[in-house]
């Protein structure tokens, strides 16, 4: 009998969990009340840990992997989500241009020479580039992509693996790049450049297979996308390893197998859009019924399926960020940090005027005026 009640127990544990998650997955009422009153998902900015900073401080603040990182004299200073002090990088940089993906972080001397790549708390490699920088990135890898200007050439695309072997170059004589991402199984690197050689400017994204870049360079680009006229390129960013996204002005569009696909129209009413997700973009867009009723509804699609997700925000958003799978939303009094299934991870009601958010994939960075807060995710 003892054993019946247990099992008994056990089953009935079992079965109600069940039921609450079935709940929580697809009611976004409930879910928001366990948010609310059962998870305890918000937070008062009294309750984070944090370090001051002094109004004129020449800081920069960026995050990625598990570290807030605040650069300050050629100290590139890590902070892990409790504010503590882990690591304190020398790197010989005043101006810094950060990119990120995973552990690697990639930080660059703007307009200058200068490149460093950084793997969790260790520097693994520094270069002196020939040219000025101008954009950076990297992948999940450690595969570096660095547009420099100032040579012979437009630009040049100069591309490193995680050892600081470079890979190869990619030179561009009459075009400047202007967009560049690394898949994530290290075979593509796409880039988008600007001909403004003629009455129009013309905007084309082109994708290199590296194997051929470094065996025959002049077989190396396998695709070319010609952009319409009216499509500015904002952002490139690989999806699911090898599903180049492209973010225009007024659409975002996959790239694929030399055809351009378009996935999704930028509304007039759209007020923030984004692709810098994993496998899905966003776009955010007002609801406005009244002085008292305005709302930011934030939809998120995925770009390899059907599947959208919304969550509805009261209030509208001064900022909108993502980084990887969290997208966060600044409100003023309140920040909310959402997943690619639209679920709150956090919320965080603020005393003060938020300057700005610094974003990765476990942490985030409150910067104000006068300290800096860390939110675990």
């Amino acid at each position: 009998k003892k054993k019946i009640v247990v099992a008994s127990i056990i089953g009935a544990s079992i079965l109600f969990f069940l039921l609450i998650y079935i709940l929580y997955v697809n009611f976004s009422g409930f879910r928001n009340f366990m948010d609310k009153y059962i998870l305890m998902k918000n937070v008062n900015d009294t309750k984070l840990p944090s370090i001051s900073i002094e109004q004129d401080e020449n800081l920069y603040t960026y995050a990625f992997h598990d570290y807030i990182v605040v650069m300050e004299n050629n100290d590139l200073n890590l902070y892990n989500s409790s504010g503590k002090l882990v690591q304190t990088l020398k790197i010989n940089i005043s101006s810094p241009i950060f990119a990120s993906k995973g552990k690697y972080l990639v930080v660059a001397e703007k307009n200058q020479q200068k490149t460093y790549l950084i793997k969790d708390k260790k520097i693994l490699w520094e270069k002196d580039v020939d040219g000025n920088v101008t954009r950076v990135t990297v992948n999940e890898n450690g595969y570096v992509g660095v547009i420099v200007s100032g040579t012979s050439y437009k630009s040049v695309i100069n591309t490193y693996d995680s050892n600081g072997n470079e890979k190869f170059k990619t030179f561009l004589s009459s075009t400047v790049a202007t967009e560049v991402t690394i898949s994530g199984d290290n075979k593509y690197l796409s880039f988008c450049e600007l001909d403004v050689s003629g009455t129009l400017v013309e905007s084309r994204v082109k994708t290199i297979s590296v194997e051929e870049a470094k065996q025959n360079p002049e077989k190396a680009i396998i695709y070319t996308y010609n952009i319409p006229d009216n499509m500015l390129v904002t952002g490139l960013e690989y999806h699911q390893r090898n599903t180049l996204i492209c973010m225009c002005d007024n659409q975002i569009c996959m790239l694929k197998n030399g055809a351009i696909e378009t996935i999704d129209k930028i509304a007039d009413n759209v007020s923030y859009a984004g692709i810098k997700l994993s496998k899905s973009y966003f776009k955010v867009t007002e609801e406005l019924q009244g002085v008292n009723n305005q709302h930011s509804m934030v939809e998120i699609k995925s770009t390899t399926g059907n599947k959208t997700t919304k969550y509805k925000i009261k209030g509208i958003a001064k900022s909108v960020s993502a980084n990887n799978g969290v997208i966060t939303v600044n409100i003023g009094t309140e920040i909310y940090f959402l997943n690619e299934k639209g679920w709150l991870i956090k919320k965080i009601n603020t005393s003060q005027e938020v300057k700005d958010i610094v974003l990765a994939d476990n942490i985030a960075g409150i910067i104000y005026r006068n300290k800096i807060q860390f939110v675990s995710l």
